[in-house]
């Protein structure tokens, strides 16, 4: 045992203690340079990390949500009475949102969420106290509302600010403006989500899925209430509360056009027929409104142009008697076709016989239909852009298995007789063409379907776009899958029409040219393509007011251009052509209907 002298004092102690420290820390600092060539020196203490915390409350709930923060596998809520957090109703839960109910309305509550670190983390900490009273009511209103394609193909993806005072939140979508037609929607959301991803269901997206050109559009719905039902009215009894109508976007279509494409500009236009409008006024004959069709076409320069109604009729005020009415040679420069063909600046008619055939078709049917057999849908091309290969008529009236008529090609629909309500044979027209350049091939197609509401007429039109799918899809499968541009006026809107036909090309594999990829590409769709519906404004005959009709919002549209096996598409346009005032520039007003024009790519075969 010791003596007490014999134990060194406190300083020396400390003065061993120090030395062996120094000599330890010495000894790895040498280490560390033997092994490194270099001291490495630990990084200074990160900042706590904490989560940003977001709460709405609703009635008797409250809805809390926050950021995710790295190396946290859970995260712990409480909400309490106390701004300490004493006596804390806790939770804790691997999601970032949680929805706490059986709170008291105005009570107010303090909430704060801490995540649960794992080993090896950062320091992280507790998120700020939001202080909230919980409340009933009907929801707060949205403040704004935007929408957007994608992220995936048939998607919308929307978002908003603003809303509150809710308990869940929903995205409600449609075909229609209110969005209560062909209406879907998500599933509930916690009351904090302030952005949603719908896709469009299989069985609309004919309507309104990718490539159809047609809005999808949205409303966001919330609800304080406990009823899950789903709606796109305003409720006050169930405190449910819709976001106003007119947001829309298109669903995200497939990939974009590949670089190697031959750009093509495509008009269509229902030029109104010669005998449509012999009883107008003056001003609104065809004598009157034919050079103003042909400034109209002119100015818009298309290299490839699909007209409806330009009829084999004969102009007025010609040598061509019913005496001679069968005499084709005199009487085929008589035609409006003829007529507007000689007036275009750089465009050549592909089917100049189509006024023989016509008659020849009359003379073997032996006066069956009564002089109603017409070809008013042509194909115009611009020869410095683009070669005939070959062309032809589909009839959709004459049997299939008829083939006495030259180039005719009949559809066979039925039942379709001169004394029904579709009253007239009018056929189509086809043509294949050549790029000059590249020497990509591919088919266009002219048509103008029957008109009318019937039960009778909606079904005949069906049939015929069956049937016309059919025989186009047969000529370019047989070169390949060549690429198709069709135009023509349908007589039916793809979302507003019972029976429309637009869909049914879509289930086919076509592609809208309207649907371009973002809203600023499309013009002129707050009009619609056909100016003789609905109100008018000072206008002496039907379609030919002073002002188009403008809309709040997207409106309805018969007139179309459609691709399949290229579907390319970089601008489209409803085109009105007017002074700054509003009105019609009248020199370039020839039609009831408006041009459609768009910018497609004629690309390599898409199988």
């Amino acid at each position: 045992m010791r003596s007490a002298a014999s134990h060194p004092g406190p300083r020396a102690t400390a003065r061993r203690v120090r030395r062996r420290i120094r000599t330890a820390v010495a000894a790895v600092a040498l280490g560390a340079v033997a092994l490194g060539g270099a001291i490495a020196v630990a990084p200074a203490q990160a900042a706590p990390i904490s989560p940003k915390l977001k709460v709405v409350t609703g009635d008797r709930a409250l809805t809390a949500a926050w950021s995710a923060v790295p190396g946290a596998k859970t995260y712990t809520v409480r909400v309490s009475t106390k701004k300490s957090l004493s006596r804390a109703k806790v939770v804790t839960t691997s999601k970032r949102a949680l929805k706490v109910g059986k709170l008291k309305n105005g009570t107010a509550y303090y909430v704060a969420v801490t995540p649960n670190r794992t080993q090896f983390t950062a320091s992280i900490a507790r998120s700020a106290v939001v202080t909230a009273k919980a409340a009933a009511g009907v929801p707060f209103p949205t403040s704004k509302v935007s929408v957007a394609p994608g992220p995936g193909t048939d998607q919308v993806t929307v978002s908003w600010t603003g809303g509150g005072r809710a308990n869940k939140v929903a995205v409600i979508a449609g075909s229609s403006v209110l969005a209560n037609e062909r209406s879907f929607h998500s599933a509930w959301y916690p009351a904090t989500t302030r952005s949603i991803t719908i896709t469009v269901p299989a069985k609309y997206r004919p309507y309104i899925g990718a490539g159809t050109g047609n809005p999808v559009w949205v409303k966001v719905v919330q609800s304080n209430s406990g009823s899950t039902a789903y709606g796109t009215s305003y409720d006050y009894k169930r405190k449910y509360r819709p976001s106003p109508p007119g947001t829309w976007a298109f669903a995200q279509t497939a990939a974009a056009a590949p670089a190697d494409v031959d750009k093509l500009v495509v008009a269509e236009m229902n030029t109104q027929t010669v005998e449509a409008t012999s009883g107008f006024h003056t001003e609104n004959q065809w004598a009157a409104r034919a050079q103003r069709v042909a400034d109209a076409v002119n100015l818009a320069d298309p290299d490839l142009f699909l007209t409806a109604e330009l009829s084999t009729g004969l102009r007025k005020g010609t040598q061509c008697t019913d005496s001679v009415y069968y005499n084709t040679f005199p009487c085929a420069k008589h035609t409006q076709y003829q007529d507007l063909a000689n007036r275009l600046d750089h465009l050549t008619l592909a089917d100049p016989e189509v006024y023989q055939r016509v008659r020849e078709a009359m003379r073997l049917d032996g006066g069956k239909w009564q002089s109603k057999i017409t070809a008013g849908s042509h194909i115009f091309y611009n020869p410095a852009k683009l070669t005939l290969l070959a062309h032809g008529f589909f009839a959709p009236a004459r049997s299939a298995s008829d083939t006495r008529v030259t180039d005719v090609q009949g559809l066979g629909v039925t039942p379709w007789d001169p004394k029904s309500a579709v009253s007239a044979d009018r056929w189509l027209t086809w043509a294949k063409l050549r790029v000059n350049g590249s020497g990509r091939q591919f088919y266009a197609v002219a048509a103008h379907l029957p008109v009318g509401d019937s039960a009778l007429v909606a079904r005949t039109r069906a049939q015929e776009v069956a049937k016309l799918i059919a025989a186009i899809d047969a000529k370019a499968a047989a070169d390949g899958n060549l690429p198709i541009v069709f135009g023509g006026d349908l007589n039916s809107d793809a979302t507003r029409t019972s029976y429309p036909v637009q869909p049914m090309f879509i289930e086919d594999g076509w592609f809208d040219a309207a649907a371009v990829s973002k809203k600023s590409l499309r013009t002129g769709m707050k009009v619609s393509t056909a100016n003789g519906s609905g109100p008018q404004v000072h206008a002496l005959d039907n379609g030919y007011g002073s002002k188009p009709v403008v809309h709040p919002y997207e409106t309805s549209r018969i007139d179309y251009i459609l691709l399949k096996n290229s579907p390319y598409t970089y601008r489209y346009a409803n085109v009105l052509r007017l002074h700054k005032d509003g009105t019609f520039i009248k020199s370039l007003q020839g039609s009831d209907h408006n041009m459609q024009l768009a910018t497609i790519g004629i690309g390599n075969p898409v199988p």
